[in-house]
């Protein structure tokens, strides 16, 4: 076990799944009609917690074929391995998505790590549609489903002083920049910590993140 307590908060859209599972499902299940609310959602226009209910709203699916599409996604390569390094140094690693659990469970089961903490948004498969519910609070700072960096404040406030590092790779994530100690990023939200000069550390796989936490003494070779 490390010295300093630490705990890890990893999104799944992009960063986990190597791919947006959310985006393509909801693409593939609204027959790209989802397609439309994406430029006001990037120009803030549109709410991710709006822009969620939306495309439930259009989405038309029956569960046989929606797990059926999921089979398809990738995980990124090295999760698994890291989340076994994590747990045998009793560092806390939670999933956290402003996605849906009933795919994000789907497929941390088939990677075999079903046992990791999730914090998402609620969807239910109902007569050929998807309902989604919000269980976590937002005080409506970032409009999403999951205001992450609440949720990490919480952690923090339960669980005592500790280093918090986030890996993330997309605008869902900003929110959660002012509770995070070690950042990893990529895509979208690398280019954001560009514009305002935020520091991080790039990755692709989990292999980069797993070597740069190794060099931090973060994890034991």
């Amino acid at each position: 076990m490390t010295d300093t307590h630490y705990a890890i908060f990893c999104d799944f859209d992009g960063t986990l799944a190597r791919r947006d599972v959310g985006y393509h499902l909801y693409h593939k299940f609204t027959n790209g009609q989802c397609d439309e609310l994406i430029p006001d959602w990037k120009a803030g226009r549109l709410s991710t917690r709006d822009c969620l209910i939306k495309e439930s709203a259009m989405f038309r699916g029956e569960p046989d074929e929606v797990f059926a599409f999921l089979d398809q996604f990738e995980m990124n390569p090295g999760f698994a391995d890291f989340a076994r390094r994590a747990e045998r140094q009793d560092i806390p690693l939670t999933v956290i998505s402003d996605g849906l659990d009933l795919y994000v469970h789907y497929l941390l089961d088939k990677l075999g790590v079903a046992h990791l903490p999730v914090i998402t948004n609620h969807g239910r498969l109902v007569d050929g549609g998807l309902v989604i519910e919000f269980p976590y609070p937002d005080p409506g700072e970032t409009g999403g489903g999951v205001c992450k960096g609440d949720r990490i404040a919480d952690f923090r406030q339960k669980n005592g002083p500790m280093t918090v590092i986030f890996i993330g790779d997309g605008l869902s994530d900003i929110g959660a920049l002012g509770e995070v100690d070690i950042l990893f990023a990529k895509k979208d939200l690398q280019r954001y910590c560009d514009r305002k000069n935020i520091p991080y550390t790039a990755f692709d796989t989990f292999h980069d993140v797993t070597r740069e936490l190794v060099t931090r003494s973060v994890f034991s070779d």
